[in-house]
């Protein structure tokens, strides 16, 4: 059924992406002997390190068109002759083709021959929707085989033109992609530890949709929901967007701030003082202002504030993380009051999170004095 859920454990030995774009090269990859669990669900598709979280770059690394979970998906469920044709659902082509939303699904596929015990098929349409959040259409060619006495597809191969819109997530694109599927029994005996196995049969429960993000300088690290993505990268300043129910919802912004000095603290008067300057004339109340420390023993201020721009109730949600000896997090969470229900809190689970990792000058600073 389109709408079941379906969860996999898998092993990858290697998996591996070379980028190109102008005279930019980017190397994704994924460590070997790396245990995933994959899973299915809604229409949607999702997959979670088993002992480890994996960064964006491997979710998207792995998480690509050609979903093995929904592939036998495609079959008819019964008996069909040649030239006979079937449609297809909208929630088993949004979790084939990686979407987060499909709006218009016109996809078919009709039985073309038979030969040594192998069904041939072919699938041709068009789909429209969005994924990471932009609006796409997508044209498919595909042909793949069932074998009868499988019982299953055991080859897809499919051909995607895509024209995906700019947005404030993604750059837009034009692109011509191909995929092939083989599924093959395993010839190597391969045992699955009884904790593993325990997490893929709680299939009541979804998979975890929990990544970890570290900085490009290495200097802090932290756990957030794949519905934030990573806009903009840069030495001390770095832009997040999260995306609810396919719809852009709120924006941050993450400053990185030079250590403080040992067993100094920001007062919160002053943090709240400094928000207040900052929002100027759109401001018109302070709703919270509270300090406490994290999980990871870190000082932490927090002011939300509300307000208008351009006669549009606005939210803003301010941070400073600290910690002796470490760079101090300054986080600016701006939403528009009417999602503030729907976002809830999903920013603390990066507060929460967050870990400091001291700068090697402070370090070794630190080790001159201890060794005087």
């Amino acid at each position: 059924a389109p709408e079941a859920v379906a969860r996999s454990i898998r092993q990858y030995d290697a998996a591996t992406a070379k980028i190109e774009v102008a005279d930019q090269t980017t190397d994704r990859t994924l460590a070997g002997q790396s245990q995933l669990l994959a899973e299915v669900r809604s229409g949607m598709s999702n997959l979670t390190g088993v002992e480890t979280k994996l960064t964006r770059e491997q979710w998207d690394l792995v998480n690509v068109v050609g979903n093995s979970l929904v592939i036998d998906r495609l079959l008819p469920g019964r008996a069909m002759a040649e030239g006979e044709s079937w449609t297809h659902a909208a929630a088993t082509l949004g979790a084939l083709l990686c979407m987060d939303h499909v709006a218009v699904c016109d996809v078919s596929s009709v039985v073309t021959t038979e030969s040594q015990r192998q069904v041939q098929i072919r699938m041709a349409g068009t789909v429209h929707g969005t994924v990471d959040g932009t609006p796409t259409e997508m044209e498919l060619r595909a042909a793949y085989l069932f074998h009868l006495d499988k019982k299953r597809i055991t080859r897809f191969n499919i051909a995607i033109k895509e024209s995906r819109k700019n947005s404030e997530i993604v750059p837009g694109l034009d692109v011509v992609a191909k995929a092939v599927v083989t599924i093959d029994p395993e010839a190597k005996p391969w045992t699955v530890p009884s904790n593993v196995r325990k997490m893929a049969a709680r299939t009541n429960e979804p998979l975890s949709r929990t990544l970890v993000y570290e900085s490009p300088t290495k200097n802090f690290r932290f756990a957030y929901d794949a519905a934030w993505y990573i806009t903009a990268e840069e030495r001390d300043l770095y832009s997040f967007r999260y995306l609810h129910d396919h719809d852009l919802t709120a924006h941050c912004n993450l400053s990185v701030l030079p250590a403080r000095s040992a067993g100094r603290h920001t007062p919160l008067e002053e943090f709240e003082r400094d928000v207040r300057q900052s929002l100027g004339d759109k401001l018109a109340t302070v709703s919270a202002a509270t300090e406490w420390q994290t999980k990871q023993g870190y000082h932490c201020l927090g002011v939300i504030a509300e307000g208008k721009v351009n006669d549009v109730p606005i939210q803003w949600r301010n941070y400073l993380v600290a910690a002796d000896d470490c760079p101090r997090l300054s986080l600016s969470v701006t939403l528009q009051q009417t999602h503030s229900e729907s976002f809830a809190d999903a920013e603390r689970q990066i507060i929460d999170t967050i870990e400091l990792v001291p700068t090697p000058a402070t370090a070794s600073n630190r080790d001159r004095v201890i060794s005087k």
